[in-house]
């Protein structure tokens, strides 16, 4: 996958920093807040990570099922983006510092291995950092308290 062109070619699946580069999933508003520019929205920690994406230090993967929300969102008038959602997906792939995630069948059978969490798109969401093995940028407390998987905000 792309992301490792920053910290070596080893593969989602290892859970090692290379090079000082460290490796996170996005949420969905976690990742509204950061293309938005609403920085003072996200956590002290959530913050400086997408600092040091931003300046190529470290790598985010956006789950598709984080893109299928921003979509939605945007769509219903509950968001308004810097540009049009189209182009956004276009520049997050083309990023070297971001990598577009994709729902497969164990993606799926992950997710479907807890129900600890109540709304779909999260246990998605939580289930790509759990198969990759990777920390995941959110506030969302109900996700911070479940213990599925590791979160930083703040």
């Amino acid at each position: 996958m792309k992301l490792f062109a920053l910290c070596g070619n080893q593969g989602w699946k290892q859970r090692v920093i290379l090079s000082d580069c460290m490796l996170f999933v996005t949420d969905t508003h976690a990742l509204i807040h950061h293309i938005t520019g609403r920085k003072r929205r996200l956590g002290r920690r959530a913050r400086g990570t997408f600092e040091r994406v931003k300046r190529g230090a470290d790598a985010v993967l956006v789950p598709f099922t984080v893109l299928e929300e921003v979509m939605l969102l945007s769509e219903a008038g509950k968001v308004r983006l810097p540009l049009p959602f189209r182009d956004l997906v276009i520049s997050l792939a083309q990023a070297d510092n971001f990598d577009l995630g994709v729902n497969d069948m164990q993606l799926l059978l992950e997710a479907a291995s807890f129900t600890t969490l109540s709304d779909p798109y999260d246990r998605l969401i939580v289930a790509q950092a759990r198969v990759v093995g990777l920390p995941l940028i959110t506030g969302d407390g109900e996700i911070q308290q479940s213990g599925l998987v590791r979160t930083v905000w703040d």
